[in-house]
């Protein structure tokens, strides 16, 4: 008994630091997704010679945490962060 309940909290610190490591990581890839999107739309705003007022706008902020966010989990809940660490030049 004493045995079962030791493994039982080693597969629940696995599970939570699985949890912690990828809510970090997805909040990286959100903030990330927010720098290089809000970089880029204010890029194209200016070359198309239009107003920037839309950087004000704090919903596209959280919309573009949210795709980086999600999609990286989603990526991960489907194994293919796996298959890209594997099979990713950068990580040979």
């Amino acid at each position: 008994m004493v045995l079962k309940n030791i493994f039982k909290y080693i597969y629940i610190y696995y599970i939570m630091s699985y949890l912690k490591d990828i809510i970090i990581e997805g909040s990286a890839v959100g903030i990330s997704v927010i720098i290089v999107g809000t970089l880029i739309s204010y890029i194209m705003v200016k070359l198309s010679g239009k107003d920037t007022k839309f950087l004000k706008n704090k919903s596209m902020y959280v919309a573009l945490f949210l795709t980086g966010f999600i999609l990286h989990i989603g990526l991960d809940v489907m194994g293919l962060n796996k298959w890209y660490c594997g099979n990713c030049a950068g990580c040979k």
